[in-house]
């Protein structure tokens, strides 16, 4: 099976298994990073090739999180498990253990900094909107205007994690900021996505990513302070608590 192919079964694989648009798409761009590292086709890539390049080129070379290891390696025991239906000796590509350890989370000063760095204000209501409510990135760039629910103060979370629904809180200066957003960019799209790129299509995960880190060295943090760090304040003081999973019942409006 050549690399196309494989990213054409591996593309319909993942919709069988109900995967979310977003866990496709990153999926399919860790393969392509995969396949361009060894310039051949997977079938004919050795567990040692493979080991060499989780250990040696992931995270001594580019120095990736074992986290980001991780999912590379996840990514490998799909294509050949799952797309190439083939055994791998797991044994050989072990996953880097979790260790337990307290979160990262921003002071007032750092997040203060933070967002007054942040020259792009969609990209500052996005980091608002994840701080503010506790939204993953993914979560973020996916909300529609038809999600905020002004009236309640709260935001419907369509398609998150484990792929459940549920509610989250909407700040008053998050509601105030996508107000101003929304006069400033009047976004258009055909699905009412509210957070979108030049092309008048919804951003990627991976550009607000980049823009996060750009912010982040401009504001002199310390790059263990990653987007995701943003949402740990509000997660442990509100979402255990106030959110609930929901059906498809929600209200609408900004």
């Amino acid at each position: 099976m050549t690399n196309e192919e494989i990213i054409s079964k591996m593309k319909e694989d993942m919709k069988m298994r109900g995967f979310s648009h977003w866990t496709e798409e990153s999926y399919l761009l860790k393969t392509k990073d995969i396949m361009r590292y060894f310039r051949k086709s997977m079938e004919e890539v050795t567990i040692e090739e493979l080991r060499n390049f989780l250990l040696k080129y992931l995270k001594e070379e580019r120095k990736l999180s074992e986290r980001s290891v991780n999912y590379y390696n996840s990514v490998i025991r799909f294509i050949y498990e799952v797309t190439l239906d083939k055994l791998i000796n797991k044994k050989q590509l072990p996953m880097y253990r979790k260790r337990r350890k307290m979160k990262d989370v921003l002071t007032k000063e750092e997040l203060s900094t933070f967002f007054n760095a942040c020259e792009d204000y969609m990209y500052k209501t996005i980091f608002m909107m994840i701080y503010g409510s506790g939204l993953r990135v993914s979560e973020a760039v996916n909300l529609k205007i038809e999600d905020i629910d002004s009236r309640k103060m709260r935001i419907f979370v369509r398609g998150g994690k484990g792929g459940k629904d549920r509610y989250t809180v909407l700040p008053e200066t998050s509601l105030e900021m996508l107000r101003t957003y929304y006069k400033m960019y009047k976004p258009k799209h055909p699905e009412g996505y509210l957070f979108l790129n030049g092309d008048g299509n919804p951003l990627k995960i991976e550009r607000t990513r980049s823009f996060f880190r750009k912010y982040r060295r401009k504001a002199k943090l310390d790059e263990k302070f990653v987007i995701h760090s943003l949402r740990h304040r509000i997660c442990n003081r509100f979402n255990r608590k106030r959110s609930k999973y929901i059906g498809s019942k929600r209200t609408n409006g900004t």
